[in-house]
């Protein structure tokens, strides 16, 4: 079955085929690092990450890049406000995005990470290449200005009407020829110059208009026409819509193939924004919160879909992450008890090649992530029903439940981390064994001593109707 994609260009989904076969261009805008990024930036994060590893699942190269605006009005006005360079500023929550989102919610480092600052002279010609072709103007300050009326196909992705548009300035001057046109480049001001953006062109001293770079840098690094671009719902106008109009006045070319938008976080029923003040930043909810079930939260959901934030919602996550992470445990411990008799189990293959196709058919239909989860969630209560019920366990046929969970499970990000059990030395397997005769002696205190003891060397008992199972993990004491 093909992979099928929601488009937004063309409001409906299409099925997925790629420039170059096998291989995936694929371009996220990312964060202006300003302040520490909340959860509609993980948010946005974890959806592409989970994209793209089903790409990868399905055998495609993905080359994966994602931008740092690393100068910006909302950069240099913090920078000038506590008297610092404005890189200070952007590499600081630069840093911090990586230890609040990247690292802690296992998000796949991207291919690149490219920053406007490190792309000036690659900026600077695609902007010389649009004035060429005639569709911007400089002004007498150096500021140059795309002029939106010579892009006849400007609005197709956001289907804006063009003349309402005109009551909107996006950024008022009078000096432009028409009041949609966008800057490619702005003229240093005096708060550039306090902040230290300033940046050379053949036009004067400025810095990069906001659109301008992710064309210049996706272009570097993928070529001319991209398969796959995407953002944050907001962004489709007009920050793609300009990208698209500057990048094919540039080249004459399709700019991007596919365009995918994710849907925003509500908090508590309303939309995540600073005016309302419910900002939730990652750093806190990393305070509160195990970040593999913020993970898990996350990326269950469809990216087209808003993600409901509350504390029940992620209570609710939680114990629907806990239960997938018990049927893990506990078939690893079953497996543990089960000697290999070189027989397979096909009844139970057969339940588990299901769970793969219905998970695989959930993501190839436009990466539906929420429905995967659901598949997940029952292939869970197999496991669970499996391991629990009397009869002959086939330990061939549960390495292979084990392993295909795993694969599905790592589409979504969890359970990377899992750690299948290592081998009992003599005196635990001693230890167990007296255990369980002080056990049958009702001496239970004694028991409980040597479960303890067992635990702190990383040997987890679950006593079951069918007898002690064990899983033996990283010391618990270390």
């Amino acid at each position: 079955m093909p992979i099928r994609i929601y488009n937004t260009m063309t409001r409906k989904k299409e099925e997925f085929v790629p420039l170059e076969d096998g291989k995936v261009r694929m371009y996220v805008c990312g964060i202006t690092p300003y302040d520490y990024s909340h959860i509609g930036h993980a948010r946005s994060c974890v959806a592409f990450d989970v994209i793209r590893r089903w790409l990868e699942y399905r055998g495609y190269e993905v080359i994966f890049i994602q931008n740092f605006t690393d100068v910006d009005d909302k950069i240099i006005n913090r920078a000038i406000k506590e008297g610092k360079n404005f890189k200070e500023v952007s590499e600081y929550f630069i840093k911090a995005f990586f230890e609040d989102i990247v690292e802690p919610l296992n998000v796949k480092r991207a291919s690149h990470y490219p920053k406007v600052t490190e792309h000036i002279k690659e900026i600077v010609e695609l902007i010389q290449r649009i004035i060429d072709n005639g569709h911007a103007y400089v002004l007498d300050d150096g500021t140059v200005y795309f002029h939106v009326p010579s892009f006849k196909d400007y609005g197709k992705l956001s289907k804006q009407n063009l003349e309402e548009l005109k009551r909107h300035r996006i950024e008022p001057d009078p000096r432009k020829k028409d009041v949609r046109d966008f800057a490619l480049w702005k003229a240093a001001k005096e708060e550039d110059y306090k902040a230290g953006s300033v940046f050379d062109s053949p036009w004067g001293k400025g810095r990069p208009g906001w659109h301008i770079e992710c064309s210049a840098m996706s272009m570097k690094y993928l070529g001319e026409t991209l398969d796959i671009h995407g953002g944050g719902k907001d962004l489709i106008f007009p920050h793609h819509e300009n990208e698209i109009a500057q990048s094919e006045a540039a080249t004459g070319k399709t700019f991007v193939r596919y365009w995918m938008h994710n849907e925003f976080v509500n908090i508590r029923g309303e939309k995540m924004s600073k005016s309302l003040g419910n900002i939730v930043t990652m750093r806190d909810l990393l305070q509160k919160y195990d970040p593999r079930v913020i993970r898990f939260f996350l990326s269950s959901v469809h990216y087209r879909d808003p993600v409901d934030f509350d504390e029940r919602a992620i209570e609710e996550a939680e114990k629907l992450y806990r239960k997938l992470e018990n049927a893990l445990e506990m078939l690893d411990a079953e497996i543990n008890a089960t000697k290999d008799d070189g027989k397979l189990d096909e009844e139970a293959e057969k339940e588990v090649e299901k769970f793969v196709k219905e998970f695989e058919e959930a993501m190839d239909d436009d990466f539906d992530a929420s429905r995967a989860a659901r598949v997940l969630v029952e292939f869970a209560s197999f496991i669970n029903k499996y391991v629990n019920t009397s009869g002959q366990k086939i330990r061939k046929s549960m390495e292979k439940m084990m392993e295909s969970f795993l694969k599905l499970a790592n589409v979504l990000g969890v359970f990377e981390d899992f750690q299948r059990s290592d081998e009992l030395h003599e005196e635990e397997k001693k230890m167990i064994e007296e255990r369980e005769n002080l056990r049958r002696e009702k001496r239970f205190e004694e028991a409980d001593r040597i479960r303890e003891e067992l635990r702190k060397r990383g040997v987890i008992l679950y006593d079951t109707p069918r007898g002690v199972r064990w899983r033996k993990v990283k010391s618990t004491s270390e």
